[in-house]
C-alpha cells in the first residue's frame, strides 16, 4: 500500500483514535491545495496551526472527507489504518522512536488489543536497555538488534491484520472456482456416457 493511500485512511480514522495527530490532517489539506483541489473546508482545515484544538478542528475534517466522497472508518478499521500506517512509518525508518510511542499510546488506549501488546513490550523493553543495559519486556531483544525486531514484530503484524483477508478472499474464490468446475466436469462426461448409450440402442 502506498504512503498516500496509508495516509488518506489515517485521516479516516480521526474520530476513533483518542490521541489523534491532527496536524496530519492540516499537512493533508496543503497537499490537497496543491493539487488543486481547493474547497472552503480545506482551506479551512489547511489554516490551522499548533496547539490544534480537537474539537474545533474535527469538523473541517470530516467535512472535507465529504467534500471527497470519503466515508470515516468505523473503530476496528480505524486501529488498522492507525497501526499500519505507524509500522510502516518504522518500516521506512521515518521517527522510529516517536511511531513506537504512538503504538504504545494506542495499545494503551484501547485495551491491548489487535495484537498491539507487542509493541507496548518493545517500547518499554527498548527504554530499559537504555537505562539499565537489561531489559525484561522482550527476551530475544537487546540493544544492538531492538530496532530489527521491531521491524520483524511490524512485518508479522501488517502480514496478519493487514493481508489476511486478502489472503482468505483468495482461497476462498480458489475454492468456489474449484465447486463451480466439477459438476460442469460431471455433466460433460454423463452428457458422453448418455450418448453412448443412445447409440449402442438404437
Amino acid at each position: 500500500m502506498k504512503d498516500e493511500q496509508l495516509i488518506l485512511r489515517l485521516i479516516q480514522s480521526h474520530k476513533e483514535l483518542e490521541h489523534y495527530d491532527y496536524s496530519n490532517a492540516v499537512d493533508w489539506a496543503i497537499e490537497l491545495i496543491r493539487q488543486g483541489k481547493e474547497t472552503k473546508n480545506v482551506l479551512m482545515l489547511a489554516s490551522f496551526s499548533k496547539p490544534i484544538d480537537r474539537i474545533e478542528i474535527s469538523t473541517y475534517v470530516t467535512n472535507v472527507l465529504n467534500d471527497l466522497g470519503l466515508e470515516e472508518l468505523d473503530y476496528k478499521s480505524a486501529m488498522i489504518a492507525g497501526t499500519h500506517y505507524h509500522l510502516n512509518e518504522i518500516l521506512n525508518n521515518r521517527e522510529i522512536r516517536k511511531n513506537l510511542r504512538t503504538l504504545y499510546q494506542l495499545c494503551l488506549d484501547n485495551d491491548y488489543e489487535l495484537g498491539l501488546m507487542t509493541f507496548y513490550l518493545i517500547y518499554h523493553g527498548w527504554d530499559e536497555l537504555e537505562e539499565m543495559g537489561v531489559n525484561y519486556y522482550s527476551e530475544s531483544a537487546n540493544i544492538e538488534n531492538i530496532e530489527e525486531e521491531l521491524k520483524k514484530e511490524a512485518r508479522k503484524w501488517i502480514e496478519k491484520y493487514v493481508y489476511e483477508k486478502k489472503e482468505e478472499s483468495v482461497e476462498q474464490q480458489r475454492k468456489e472456482e474449484k465447486e463451480k468446475t466439477l459438476p460442469t466436469t460431471m455433466i460433460i462426461s454423463n452428457k458422453g456416457f448418455i450418448a453412448k448409450l443412445k447409440s449402442w440402442f438404437s
